[in-house]
């Protein structure tokens, strides 16, 4: 049984249900399937870093409970979005009323959902300038639209949000449902945001990106951001078209 590491005998585990324990100090989650069968898979939802543990089990795969993100239990692959990352899982050896892990030799999965390149879809809200061709260093006007001089600080500043993506699902954060709320005083620009989790590792970037594309227009002199947690994201805060390239229906 080499590399095998005895974590649980089979009395502590019954059929439905599951049982946390370690492997090399892993968080592992040990399940019991209702005709008696064993799976093993790493206790840690690859989209936040947090356990899967009291995750419902249907078809096969466990839901992370707090943003829907969806593992096969066989092959830890992820099934949906927003986990794009799989999960480890264990071979299971049973021997003399004890049960056995180790980690298996396949690869952990990845998904293969089609991942949109860029979803923005803004158009510029203020006059922007470019080189001409015969001085490099001269600057001309591009021409803005009635239609854009016509929109409200918020649409504009909503329109200017939509150029930050979520660099994990490269969707832009307001097709994503990240704005909670967007408001000004003068020229201060003040928005209530969120993350898909509060332990976005893409966290700090996407707040100073936010930041920088409100206060690129000439509208506003200074954004203030505000990360909320409440009410938690999730999927169904997304547009219909997010959903739809992300494959979440």
């Amino acid at each position: 049984m080499s590399d095998y590491e005895k974590v649980a005998s089979v009395d502590e585990i019954k059929p439905g249900q599951r049982l946390s324990v370690f492997v090399d100090d892993i968080p592992v989650l040990l399940i019991q399937k209702d005709d008696g069968c064993y799976v093993a898979v790493e206790d840690v939802c690859s989209h936040d870093g947090q356990p899967l543990t009291d995750g419902p089990i249907e078809d096969g795969a466990i839901t992370c409970d707090r943003h829907g993100a969806r593992f096969d239990l066989k092959t830890g692959k992820p099934l949906c979005m927003p986990a794009t990352e799989g999960i480890s899982v264990y071979d299971i050896r049973i021997e003399d009323e004890a049960i056995y892990l180790k980690p298996s030799a396949a690869e952990v999965s990845t998904c293969d959902h089609p991942t949109p390149a860029n979803t923005v879809r803004a158009t510029p809200s203020v006059p922007q300038t470019i080189p001409t061709d015969g001085e490099p260093a001269a600057l001309e006007a591009i021409e803005v639209s009635a239609e854009e001089e016509n929109k409200s600080i918020d649409e504009k500043m909503i329109d200017a949000l939509r150029t930050v993506i979520d660099p994990e699902l490269m969707i832009n954060i307001v097709d994503l449902g990240l704005i909670y709320s967007v408001n000004h005083d003068g020229k201060n620009a003040y928005i209530d945001m969120t993350l898909t989790s509060p332990a976005c590792p893409a966290g700090p970037q996407i707040v100073q990106q936010a930041r920088m594309s409100l206060e690129r227009l000439h509208l506003v002199e200074q954004a203030e951001i505000k990360l909320v947690m409440t009410p938690p994201w999730s999927p169904d805060r997304m547009t219909d078209e997010a959903r739809d390239h992300l494959g979440i229906f």
